[in-house]
Formats: structure tokens, sequence, C-alpha cells
């Protein structure tokens, strides 16, 4: 099945705090879901946008505001997310590099910002 649907870009900024990641977590994996990615990799990206918001916003500034932008596109998603204010820069810990690692998905992290693609269906290889 291929899948041309296009969605976004979508951008939600919320306050930078745990109590947002429900909303951050529901509109990525809605938004995937439209575009056609399967079950498990919206789990993955469900994980994914978690983690690595969590991770911005573990030492946000008071008051510090958290932007997701997202873009579907020829079945993946592709989700940026960055503090609207000027925040330390944090390393991603251990347990969270290795939750990060084990999911289907590209990701790349700053301490500031992160960028992840979540791929749709991939064909399988009939050799």
């Amino acid at each position: 099945m291929d899948i041309e649907q296009k969605v976004g870009p979508v951008e939600i900024t919320v306050p930078a705090s745990s109590e947002h990641l429900r909303i951050l977590r529901l509109v990525s994996s809605s938004l995937a879901a439209s575009i056609g990615l399967d079950v498990d990799r919206l789990d993955d990206l469900r994980i994914a946008v978690d983690e690595l918001s969590s991770l911005l916003i573990e030492h946000a500034p008071p008051g510090a505001r958290l932007r997701l932008t997202l873009t579907g596109e020829q079945g993946q998603l592709v989700a940026e997310g960055a503090l609207h204010e000027d925040a330390p820069v944090r390393t991603v810990d251990p347990v969270s590099q290795l939750i990060l690692d084990g999911l289907d998905i590209e990701w790349s992290s700053d301490g500031t910002f992160f960028r992840l693609v979540a791929p749709g269906r991939k064909p399988r290889d009939r050799t």
C-alpha cells in the first residue's frame, strides 16, 4: 500500500511541564496513524516523543514552553521539539539512550532540541 498523504506541518506549543506530555503523545500518534504508521511504530513514536520531550523539560527554566512540530508525508512522520527559552544543555541519560536505541525510529538530540523520524511500513525483502 503506497501512502502519499501529507499532513502538517502541525505545531503545538505547551508549557514545559510533564503534565503536558500526554497531549504531545496524543497529537503525534494521531497524525502518525493518519499517514499509515502501523501499531508498533505508533508505540515507538509515543515512547520517543515522551522520552525526548522529558529530556528537554527536565531542567527547563520556569515559564519555559515546549514547541513540537510534526510533518508527515510519504509514510513517515518527522517530529521536532525545542524549548522556546534558553535552557541548559542536557545529555541523554543511559537509560533513555537504551530505550531510544531500541525503537524503530531515527532520532537525534543536542539537549535543547530533538528530531525524530518514524518510518512507515517497510516493504518486505523477498530475496
